[in-house]
């Protein structure tokens, strides 16, 4: 018997590959393991060691299975109803007293399409809100916006199959080693095999970088001034692609004018990366028989981050990359929703199926076939962490937040605690008990994990692909029945009146339709295997490479955006000499709500560290046992640390995992994307010293909060 007959078919829930797996049962219909579901998309069914554990937190000890409200400080248990009842009350009368925009929503890039489109649904027929956002406003919003200017669209243009068709790929930073384990580093691999060149641009080298590769350790903050300077060098030799610039895009000459002063020796002063190397870099890309630039957090989480991914696409475009199988300029999504979960509408500027809530015609059309008027729908709202700045403020008094951790994830947590506890109402629907719900909600509503619920999710590629439930929900009732229970207090049940994930769907395929994220040929049969939108009818075969023929621009073309070098708002110095980057580790899950519960994965990462370059640890005369202080104008933190020679040695690294990372970094924003520099964060570093006392607040990660029956 095969796979796909003794087991249930779906997708891991963590990152954006979207590895297929099987989930097995015993007789009596309980979660009893995985196994490899041999012709899952993209990876074949392989997993890394976090999604081969993926099935355990399902009958985990800790899920929630009761609903739970704060009593006199603390969270009780309750019935579905009483919860239900003072979620929706606690709403309705904060409405009612400061008006609806008093009330937010905070949704998740990890949910399925099918919640993220009734999150944000909700919060809009339901709250009637603007203020509506996700917590992919830390991930992907930079490449987002940036792709939407240049291509008129929000999707990666070339499977990442083709990776290792490419003659020529540049990696920019991305730890593929642990950001995307199985699918990219073996592609990597075979790429190399076949005598490509590999290029890697990071302050930080993960394991995946091999010795033949090309390695520039580029300064913090400086990814735009490198592309600039490579447009402008591959125009010096040459080696512009005429035609394709002619006939395919608009905007060429501002661009390129504000690229030219970017000379080889410029770059160098700027970056660290030396003239010659620039040099031999441009011509390597614009001479490249078939190129691919995969790009990723790196270089988006920084306020200059859209900037960033626009000076990337320059140098795409001015090669003529963009549309040629095993060739394009590629965002590397890192939730394991991120792409559909900023496609359905759950985003502050956004409407389902890609459209814009500032546009006339794409509110028309979403009022017409929710069947309310216009002006019912709210304007844009607040982004993730303005939400929380307007609670602190009191402008924001009520929250709706489900699969979201602000108290680990969110900049600046010392702040974020402060403006959290301003709120007077905050209902979380989660399946455990988070750092974030333990100390600031009111309702607790448990929510269901992914082996629990049926949908859909849209891979790092855009390939749609089916997840099927194998167990009924520990708590009784899944995520859209709170939904539709919630919205039915609210008096909207009939916009609502969903049971099962299949039947969202529906709905979704019809409000799509003609947008510019179009899924309407996409039936439930078809995503099992996965289907690539654009796809406007059942006969089409969706679309895997986009923009052969036309961009999504009306008029069929690409922008170039003319782009100049932004500094960091707050820059090194004497007090600060160090840059804080973030990033992954590969055993842990966002801020870890999930797998810091599951014991192999603890075990490969049971707790928060530095990187720091060995140099930099002599320097600062450290030993392997020692503790280190690091600080910035935000806050402090005291972590072991770990040597790492892939490292600059001006460069710290922590993995995210954990609130000793975001205690330290600051709520700057990227003035387009509203992304936070989590990327650059001035520190100073020192050794613990034996007497000093370490911050009573830094051991309260795994501190639930009292919860009593």
């Amino acid at each position: 018997m095969s796979v796909e007959d003794r087991a249930t078919l779906t997708h891991c829930p963590y990152c954006a590959l979207n590895c297929g797996i099987g989930l097995e049962t015993d007789a009596a219909g309980r979660l009893v393991g995985q196994v490899r579901w041999k012709g899952a998309p993209l990876t074949g069914g392989a997993v890394c060691s976090k999604g081969s554990t993926a099935w355990e937190q399902v009958p985990h000890p800790d899920r929630l299975t009761r609903p739970l409200v704060r009593r006199d400080g603390e969270l009780v248990e309750t019935t579905w109803e009483d919860a239900l009842d003072r979620a929706a009350g606690g709403f309705r009368r904060i409405r009612d007293e400061y008006g609806a925009d008093a009330n937010a929503v905070l949704s998740g890039g990890s949910l399925t399409n099918e919640k993220a489109y009734l999150m944000g649904k909700f919060a809009r027929l339901a709250l009637r809100t603007r203020h509506v956002d996700y917590n992919g406003r830390f991930c992907m919003v930079s490449a987002g916006s940036a792709n939407l200017q240049a291509f008129g669209l929000d999707r990666a243009m070339t499977p990442l199959s083709d990776v290792e068709r490419a003659d020529v790929v540049v990696v920019v930073g991305a730890n593929l080693s642990d950001a995307y384990p199985v699918m990219l580093p073996r592609a990597i691999h075979r790429a190399r095999q076949r005598g490509a060149q590999i290029v890697a641009v990071d302050p930080r080298f993960g394991r995946w970088v091999q010795d033949g590769d090309l390695a520039l350790p580029i300064r913090p903050g400086t990814d735009a001034v490198l592309f600039l300077g490579l447009l402008a060098e591959v125009e010096r030799q040459g080696l512009l692609d005429v035609d394709y610039i002619a006939e395919r895009t608009v905007g060429f000459d501002a661009a390129i004018a504000a690229a030219r002063r970017w000379t080889p020796e410029l770059v160098d002063a700027e970056t660290d990366i030396d003239a010659p190397t620039v040099r031999h870099l441009a011509r390597m890309i614009a001479t490249a028989g078939r190129c691919m630039i995969l790009h990723a957090r790196g270089a988006e989480q920084q306020t200059m981050g859209t900037t960033n991914v626009l000076a990337m696409i320059n140098l795409a475009l001015a090669c003529g990359l963009p549309g040629r199988p095993g060739s394009g300029i590629d965002m590397l999504t890192g939730q394991r929703n991120g792409q559909g979960g900023r496609e359905w509408g759950q985003r502050c500027n956004q409407l389902p199926a890609g459209r814009s809530i500032e546009d006339p015609d794409h509110r028309r059309v979403v009022a017409e076939r929710w069947g309310v008027r216009v002006d019912d729908l709210p304007g844009a709202g607040a982004t993730y962490v303005e939400i929380l700045q307007m609670a602190g403020r009191r402008e924001v008094r009520g929250l709706l937040s489900i699969s979201n951790n602000w108290r680990i994830s969110a900049p600046d947590l010392t702040a974020v605690d402060a403006q959290a506890d301003a709120l007077d109402h905050v209902v979380v629907i989660d399946p455990f008990l988070s750092e974030s719900a333990a100390r600031h909600a009111t309702v607790v509503l448990p929510g269901t994990t992914f082996a629990e619920e049926e949908g859909t999710i849209t891979t790092i590629e855009g390939r749609v692909v089916r997840c099927d439930q194998a167990v009924p929900p520990v708590p009784r009732w899944s995520d859209i029945d709170i939904i539709r229970n919630l919205a039915g207090r609210l008096g909207v049940r009939s916009h609502f009146d969903f049971v099962r994930g299949r039947e969202v769907f529906e709905e979704m395929r019809a409000m799509s339709a003609g947008g510019p994220n179009d899924y309407s040929g996409i039936t439930w049969e078809r995503a099992r295997d996965g289907v690539f939108w654009p796809c406007p009818s059942e006969s089409h075969p969706g679309t895997p490479q986009l923009y052969t023929d036309r961009f999504a621009h009306p008029d069929g073309k690409a922008r170039f955006v003319a782009v100049e070098r932004v500094a960091p708002p707050v820059d090194v110095d004497d007090h600060y000499p160090y840059v804080l980057t973030t990033g992954r580790h590969l055993a842990q899950y966002l801020s870890g709500n999930q797998t810091k519960r599951i014991p192999a994965q603890q075990r490969k990462a049971p707790g928060p560290y530095a990187e720091l370059h060995p140099e930099t640890a002599a320097e600062l005369g450290l030993t392997p046992d020692d503790r280190i202080v690091l600080t910035s104008r935000q806050g402090r933190s005291v972590v072991p640390w770990r040597p790492n020679a892939g490292l600059r040695p001006d460069t710290v690294f922590m993995p995210y995992h954990w609130r000793e990372c975001n205690v330290l970094t600051s709520a700057d924003l990227d003035p387009t994307s509203k992304i936070p520099g989590f990327k650059f964060t001035p520190v100073a570093v020192r050794r613990l010293a034996a007497i000093e006392p370490i911050d009573d607040d830094q051991d309260d990660r795994y501190d639930a909060g009292p919860v009593s029956a």
